[in-house]
């Protein structure tokens, strides 16, 4: 299932945190009213939002004020419902400039883009979530495309499995057994797979997976090598399964986003 797609509720990847007198709980609900809003859900009224949250009512009602008075929900006082604010685009522009490997890598995902006719995605791990950072499509008409701030599910994606063994070993533990602890039953279904996609990486230097995010979409993923304290980061190619040639994903598709990651690492300075 799409990461955009499941139902929202309190997120169990929170409730450690919580645990730490530290932790702000008014910031952490504010995000969670955010977070609420998808491409499938643009607009949301307070009684949308206390049925996604499990907030109370009167809570939901203070934050969506607070929100809105802050520029990142609008409102949209004809039908009682809000759309997120401009403010929340805002707070991502210093983050994506902050990143120069965006700019080094979009020429090379264009070019593959073009040559190999699919759609090239660069990912970053968000909690236990994969994000889209740059895209690059083929099609730039498809009103399906991907694009920046996209998510996909860390343990179902060849992206996210691709993130995980990208990891080094202590990191990679701490992440499996938190997915572990939110997600038992996802864990316990897609082990195999996790599995098998390290065997590919080891073996080939890419995982494939096969219509589990969307049915009918195939995609190939690959790790880059990141200096120990930068963000894991890993590339594929997605494209529907009828536009593919048997075995192009595999035997061309897949070495060709290798090579183009290869030399990324190259040019980053990473060995």
């Amino acid at each position: 299932m799409n990461a955009n797609n499941k139902p929202h509720v309190m997120p169990a990847e929170s409730e450690g945190p919580t645990q730490d007198r530290s932790f702000g709980v008014a910031i952490s609900r504010a995000f969670d009213v955010l977070r609420c809003f998808t491409p499938e859900r643009p607009l949301l009224g307070n009684g949308d939002i206390v049925r996604l949250t499990g907030l109370p009512k009167a809570t939901v009602s203070r934050l969506t004020f607070t929100l809105e008075e802050l520029g990142y929900l609008y409102r949209l006082v004809t039908i009682g419902k809000y759309r997120l604010g401009w403010g929340v685009l805002s707070l991502g522009y210093p983050l994506l400039t902050s990143m120069p490997l965006r700019q080094i890598a979009r020429p090379a995902m264009h070019a593959l883009a073009m040559q190999a006719k699919v759609n090239v995605n660069m990912g970053t791990l968000h909690v236990l979530d994969v994000v889209y950072v740059e895209s690059v499509r083929f099609d730039e008409t498809s009103i399906t495309r991907p694009d920046i701030g996209a998510t996909r599910e860390l343990l179902t994606s060849s992206m996210g499995r691709a993130l995980i063994w990208g990891m080094e070993t202590a990191r990679r533990e701490a992440l499996l057994n938190r997915a572990r602890l939110a997600h038992p039953d996802v864990f316990k279904a897609t082990k195999t797979k996790l599995d098998l996609a390290r065997r590919s990486i080891v073996a080939r230097g890419f995982c494939v997976s096969d219509g589990e995010m969307q049915v009918g979409l195939q995609a190939v993923s690959v790790p880059m090598r990141v200096a120990a304290h930068e963000e894991p980061i890993a590339f594929n190619c997605a494209v529907s399964k009828h536009q593919l040639r048997k075995g192009e994903l595999e035997d061309d598709i897949g070495p060709k986003l290798v090579a183009m990651v290869r030399t990324l690492e190259h040019q980053f300075g990473v060995r």
